[in-house]
C-alpha cells in the first residue's frame, strides 16, 4: 500500500501552535476532525483516548512524535502531520523536544495495516533530514511531495 494517499491537505498543519503536550494533542485532534468531518462528534473521545494513549509512555523520539490510536466505529484510517518549527516538550524518548507529529486514529479492527503503517511512519522519522526539510515547508503539497520521496 502507498502509505502517502493517506494524507491530506486538510490533514496537514503547517504551523502547529501548541506549547506543551496536551495542547498539541488537542490540536491533532482539531486536525483529525479537518481531516474527516464525520469524526466531529467524538473531538473529545480522540483527544481523551490520545492523551491515555501517551500516558502509556511518549510516543516521541528524535523531533517525530507518533501518537496513535485505535477506536471502534471508525470506518477509515485518519493519519494527520503537523509541524513545530521551534519544538515542543513532548516527553520524547531522548529528552529532545519533537518538531514534526504524525496522529494516527485507525479502526479497531485494522491491526495489520496499522503496523505497516506505523513502521513506514517510523522508518520516516529515522531519516537524517526529514525533520529539517519538513519544517522548512511553506504549503502542504511540499509536505506530501517530501513524504513521497521519501517513501
Amino acid at each position: 500500500m502507498n502509505f502517502v494517499e493517506l494524507f491530506k491537505t486538510e490533514g496537514i498543519v503547517l504551523n502547529l501552535e501548541a506549547f506543551d503536550s496536551d495542547s498539541a494533542l488537542s490540536s491533532l485532534t482539531d486536525a483529525h476532525v479537518a481531516n474527516q468531518p464525520a469524526l466531529a462528534d467524538r473531538k473529545d473521545e480522540i483527544l481523551e483516548a490520545l492523551k491515555a494513549r501517551e500516558s502509556q509512555g511518549s510516543t516521541g523520539a528524535s523531533g517525530v512524535g507518533i501518537p496513535h490510536v485505535k477506536l471502534d466505529g471508525v470506518s477509515e484510517v485518519s493519519i494527520v502531520i503537523a509541524i513545530h518549527n521551534e519544538g515542543i516538550d513532548f516527553n520524547a524518548l531522548d529528552g529532545e523536544d519533537v518538531n514534526v507529529f504524525f496522529s494516527i486514529l485507525r479502526p479497531a479492527d485494522d491491526a495489520d495495516n496499522h503496523l505497516d503503517l506505523l513502521r513506514w511512519v517510523a522508518s520516516l522519522a529515522q531519516h537524517e533530514d526529514f525533520v529539517s526539510f519538513a519544517c522548512q515547508a511553506s504549503d502542504s503539497s511540499q509536505v506530501i511531495d517530501l513524504l513521497s520521496e521519501l517513501a
